[in-house]
């Protein structure tokens, strides 16, 4: 059986945006598995899906934390051996892509915007775009939602632009769920 992992800062972000791409996977017959923070307490009940939990800081820079968290994905990779990764959000992005590299695993980073890192010039921001330009030079593919987010990615050099793939129309979101 084919094994697909996604991770993501977030369980409940994870389980309500991507929920239908996850269920569809299962539905296919992969097993799916879901790394992120709990942050709810909804996890499907498919017999092929499974749930890891994982400590992160969503938004902390300590060092020793940041390494701890590599780690962790790096453990986890080494061990389910997924056929394909699925990165959702800038940790889980730039520490996954890492830790899928170092495993020999292939991924994909989905970067739905690109938020505070790239409209500030301060030592984080700087630090973080760094480390997104040393990451992204690992996954296969780096999905997009905009032209500027392609545009900004390609001027700074974070990405080839074989790797990154533009999806105009959005990633998929169901509509009728959220329909207000």
């Amino acid at each position: 059986m084919k094994k697909i992992l996604f991770s993501d800062n977030s369980l409940r972000d994870l389980i309500n945006f991507r929920g239908d791409i996850i269920d569809s996977y299962a539905q296919d017959g992969f097993e799916v598995i879901l790394v992120a923070p709990k942050t709810c307490d909804y996890i499907p009940k498919r017999s092929n899906i499974r749930y890891i939990p994982i400590e992160m800081t969503r938004s902390g820079m300590n060092p020793f934390s940041e390494l701890k968290y590599l780690k962790t994905l790096y453990g986890i990779y080494r061990n389910e051996r997924p056929d394909y990764i699925f990165h959702y959000t800038i940790k889980p992005n730039i520490y996954g892509t890492i830790a899928a590299r170092l495993c020999h695993i292939p991924s994909t980073a989905m970067i739905a915007g690109l938020g505070y890192v790239f409209n500030n010039n301060g030592l984080g921001s700087r630090i973080a775009r760094s480390l997104y330009r040393f990451a992204m030079r690992f996954p296969q593919h780096i999905l997009v939602l905009n032209s500027y987010n392609k545009e900004v990615i390609l001027k700074e050099r974070i990405a080839t632009s074989g790797q990154v793939i533009l999806l105009p129309g959005g990633e998929g979101i169901n509509l009728v769920h959220f329909n207000n």
